[in-house]
């Protein structure tokens, strides 16, 4: 599909945010394709039109966001519900969703601009909190959601039922339900499996659990998932890829489940998801002494 027109969104505490806008817009000049920017970006690159956060997916083809795994997730977030198209560009440390480097900022937008690219569907999770058999809060997540615990370090007891069936109640320190793509983030340090995007399922991760009978498990996406709070002691707080949160309390069910709008990621044909494990998670490197040592 040829780019008609560019969106740039960011985080523009970076410190290479300004050069990275300049060089963006340099190419969009040569190339002829419009630009426009968040407001917070507009002011690296004179000229270049600046629009609100919530309306730039809306005026754009694809929108392109500089900085980290974080800045990734708040503009999924802001595109919402629209098949606006998501190219990140790695200003941050570990990028596992901004795979391209900024070194290959004009490459890829070139790419970009001669329809070298394929546009791949991530899926999101939604989580329905349930308080007195009513509906009481929503959120949405393309990394995960995560029930934690409370402001005292107190175990939840909870219940967890997929498919109407319990498989028993736990205690611990919360639970993470995660898609492939949140798979190589907190759910990886929690212990769970590393997932490949392709795969159409969601990993649900106890954090800590007081026994070592419970482990991560993988189930497809279809499943009907529940956790029941049997009690939160001081309470305890669902959180959608860190960027929104509510507070659950004893007596609620969160009710998981695939949202019916995914988030769609610009690709391009060198992208390779075992390629980044291994280069950014260092999967399967062995750290060997110098002989003498």
């Amino acid at each position: 599909m040829p780019i008609r027109r560019l969106g740039l969104f960011g985080n523009p505490a970076k410190p290479e945010i300004a050069a990275a806008v300049a060089e963006a817009a340099d190419c969009c000049r040569r190339a002829g394709v419009p630009l426009l920017a968040a407001a917070d970006l507009a002011r690296f690159a004179p000229g270049v039109e600046s629009v609100a956060d919530d309306v730039l997916p809306d005026r754009c083809d694809v929108v392109v966001a500089f900085g980290g795994d974080g800045t990734m997730l708040r503009a999924a977030r802001t595109i919402g519900h629209r098949p606006t198209p998501l190219l990140g560009i790695n200003l941050g440390s570990l990028g596992y969703l901004t795979d391209v480097p900024l070194g290959e900022l004009v490459p890829s937008l070139e790419q970009l601009f001669t329809g070298s690219y394929t546009v791949t569907e991530r899926s999101r999770i939604r989580g329905l909190v349930r308080r007195d058999g009513r509906d009481f809060v929503e959120l949405e997540a393309l990394n995960d959601l995560v029930v934690n615990m409370g402001p005292l370090p107190r175990a939840l007891l909870l219940e967890l039922r997929i498919d109407q069936v319990t498989l028993g109640r736990f205690l611990g320190d919360g639970l993470i339900v995660s898609t492939p793509t949140g798979s190589t983030a907190y759910n990886l340090s929690a212990g769970g499996p590393i997932v490949h995007p392709g795969v159409h399922g969601f990993v649900v991760t106890p954090i800590c659990p007081h026994s070592l009978a419970i482990r991560p498990l993988l189930i497809p996406e279809d499943r009907t998932v529940e956790l029941h709070f049997a009690d939160v002691g001081q309470g305890a707080t669902l959180t959608a890829d860190g960027q929104a949160a509510c507070s659950v309390a004893c007596g609620d069910v969160i009710q998981y489940s695939r949202s019916e709008h995914p988030v769609r990621l610009v690709k391009f044909p060198h992208s390779d998801f075992f390629l980044a494990m291994r280069h950014k998670l260092q999967w399967g490197a062995i750290q060997r002494r110098p002989v003498g040592d």
